[in-house]
């Protein structure tokens, strides 16, 4: 069995051992690698396998489908943790390699996931009230005013928009006075 599938298995009985507090840039590193190397192999198609669409075609998805729901939740509270801790460009950018993969579902791209209905990214389950007040307040650590009013728009209109206001006033709470300033400027 491979380290990697030993390692996710085990996690819940067996604490893996802390890394060295001087070898944090290996660690946020090798945490790049890993949401890399997962972005890239969800891209190629690892997790898309197709299932034969019966009446019970919305309770069943493929095992390659149950694969990537179960990776990504594992990396996503990887990132949570990590943004937690170091609140770095590298954690943010972890965020984005995984919202990188849950946008491209949503534009309708398919060789991700195969869906036995119209799937989406909701599919995946996402605990957004978890997720971004942890990401904008990484966000706002380690961006431009300019810059965190974007990203922060594009992630609640790709992800919640429906609750908008309540997501803007997390990011407000957050933000530095500048990072304010631009959220609360006309988007051009």
């Amino acid at each position: 069995m491979p380290a990697a599938q030993l390692n996710a298995l085990l996690r819940d009985f067996v604490r893996p051992l802390k890394a060295d507090p001087s070898d944090e840039d290996h660690v946020a590193v090798s945490r790049l690698g890993e949401m890399r190397a997962f972005y890239d192999a969800a891209m190629a198609g690892k997790y898309c396998e197709t299932v034969e669409i019966s009446n019970r075609g919305r309770q069943e998805q493929s095992e390659g489908t149950d694969a990537f729901i179960a990776e990504f939740h594992r990396l996503f509270h990887k990132c949570i943790s990590a943004a937690d801790k170091e609140m770095s460009v590298g954690a943010c950018e972890s965020f984005e390699f995984l919202f990188g993969l849950l946008r491209h579902i949503d534009e309708g791209n398919g060789g991700v996931l195969f869906f036995a209905d119209d799937g989406s990214s909701l599919d995946v389950g996402v605990n957004w009230r978890t997720a971004l007040p942890v990401y904008f307040n990484c966000l706002a650590k380690v961006s431009s005013p300019e810059e965190f009013a974007r990203t922060v728009d594009e992630a609640i209109e790709d992800f919640v928009r429906y609750d908008r206001p309540w997501y803007t006033d997390v990011a407000r709470n957050v933000a530095s006075d500048e990072q304010r300033a631009a959220l609360d400027a006309p988007m051009t």
